[in-house]
């Protein structure tokens, strides 16, 4: 009997007449494509992304069949702008995280950032942080973290100094770059500094676009044509 895996989906699409290809985000396979049957009548319920769901997995090719497939928690409900934001966290790991590379961490990222989504949807600042602190967390977890206490020479980040992101290297000391200030503002996760916001979407879109290339982001698109 195949193990029950517990598995979040990040993407689905019709695949043949009556399947459905899925991108499944599990702590220990990472990211998985995998089909399923549609289901009818009294099996059938809609497959929700940002729900939790356990499932049984067969298969030894890349692309795997769904055995069984349970609801384990309800669906977060999202709307508008907090919806284009969950569908980008569901984009950026189904374009960056490789195939069947173990996620234990991201997966807890990616559910604690669900979670902070719901907060934010009472509490609208904490989206921003939501969103970057999973950007930066995600970086982290393909092997490019951000070291937010020393620059490339290994000195330590002053908040008088202003700085610039060197690829390959980390941060070199730039007048009329980003303040040391708001960077350690950033590693403290402390965005009530008042740069902290810009300097990290700044920071964070700079790291993220050699790793998603020329290829736009559809959910970016959602906050431009929502507008």
């Amino acid at each position: 009997m195949q193990p029950l895996c517990p598995a979040y989906i990040l993407h689905s699409r019709p695949f043949q007449d009556d399947k459905l290809l899925l991108q499944l985000l599990m702590p220990e396979q990472g990211r998985v494509s995998a089909i399923i049957r549609k289901r009818q009548g009294k099996q059938r319920f809609a497959l929700q992304p940002f729900q939790l769901f356990t499932v049984a997995l067969t298969g030894r090719s890349s692309l795997k069949t769904i055995r069984t497939l349970d609801e384990l928690a309800p669906a977060s409900r999202f709307s508008g702008k907090f919806l284009f934001s969950a569908l980008y966290l569901n984009e950026l790991i189904c374009r960056l995280w490789p195939d069947d590379m173990a996620a234990e961490q991201l997966f807890n990222h990616y559910q604690q950032s669900l979670a902070g989504l719901n907060l934010a949807q009472q509490q609208p600042t904490q989206l921003e942080p939501c969103l970057r602190e999973f950007e930066f967390a995600l970086l982290g977890e393909l092997g490019l973290p951000v070291d937010w206490q020393h620059d490339a020479a290994g000195m330590a980040l002053t908040a008088d100094l202003q700085y610039y992101w060197q690829a390959e290297q980390g941060f070199v000391v730039w007048p009329g770059g980003w303040s040391g200030a708001a960077l350690l503002a950033i590693g403290q996760q402390n965005w009530q500094h008042a740069d902290s916001l810009l300097v990290a979407k700044q920071l964070s879109r700079l790291l993220l676009k050699p790793l998603l290339g020329d290829k736009p982001l559809q959910s970016r698109a959602l906050f431009t044509t929502a507008l």
